[in-house]
């Protein structure tokens, strides 16, 4: 049985990463007597490598002091041959969280990484669209995935986007579950075109005709999460009253403002 394992670099002495510790649980579930079971640390230290090589003795894989692609495809096929773990593949489930995890922000920066994660909340909460209900009742939900709320507007789902994804409070300092459109356009950069704007950014549309509470004569009246490309086309979730939805940015005319948001 092969057990897919995300792998996306070479894994050296002194080396640090969660990848790290999925291969260390790996090789104590192969064989406990050439590592044994412990509380993993990240670090790729030199009793780890000489277990490694103890592995590719055994399975002819050279003798480099390191784990490279050659080894950890090796491992993926592998059951466990002596301890506890005898006849079962050895990376466990948590070994696999470790190494998706790892592989999912490594290599990327810290903006990059918030803003993906952002998006994914976005897409998260597209999925089960259907279970959330249109309401600009305050306070919203603060709630991050796996959690679907009840009911949101278009600004509490673009706020709790920002949220989840570990970026600061798109409408600044106001309390949690509070804000709207109006305290959205209050903060970030506006810029001039869709182009300006990076994956988790804002786009908002339409105009207030006259002042109301909230809201001031020329602001927009709705708000979408920009998600970068999708099929070729600059996209935006969008949760207005109806199922919320994965549209092209300029779907509703006109664009009121591209705002662009410090996330790290």
């Amino acid at each position: 049985m092969t057990v897919q394992v995300d792998f996306c670099r070479e894994i050296r002495e002194g080396m640090r990463g969660g990848d790290v510790i999925a291969h260390k649980r790996a090789l104590a579930r192969w064989d406990s007597t050439v590592y044994p079971w412990a509380k993993f640390t990240d670090m790729a230290g030199p009793f780890f490598i000489n277990a490694v090589l103890e592995y590719k003795h055994r399975h002819k894989l050279g003798n480099t002091r390191v784990l490279g692609q050659q080894a950890h495809n090796s491992m993926e096929n592998q059951v466990g041959v002596r301890g506890p773990n005898k006849g079962q593949p050895i990376f466990d489930k948590a070994a696999v969280g470790f190494a998706s995890e790892f592989c999912a922000t490594f290599g990327k920066s810290p903006d990059r990484v918030v803003r993906d994660r952002i998006v994914a909340a976005a897409f998260y909460w597209y999925s089960r669209r259907m279970q959330i209900a249109y309401s600009e009742s305050r306070p919203f939900s603060v709630v991050v995935p796996p959690n679907v709320p009840r009911r949101w507007d278009c600004s509490a789902f673009a706020t709790n986007c920002h949220l989840a994804g570990g970026a600061p409070n798109p409408n600044g300092s106001v309390p949690s579950g509070e804000g709207y459109t109006g305290t959205l356009i209050d903060h970030g950069t506006r810029v001039s075109t869709v182009a300006q704007l990076d994956p988790g950014d804002l786009i908002f549309y339409g105009f207030c005709r006259y002042s109301a509470p909230g809201f001031r004569y020329g602001d927009p009246t709705h708000v979408a999460v920009y998600v970068g490309k999708h099929n070729g086309i600059d996209a935006v979730i969008s949760n207005g009253k109806y199922p919320m939805g994965l549209l092209p940015y300029n779907y509703w005319m006109p664009v009121n403002q591209f705002r662009h948001y410090n996330v790290v």
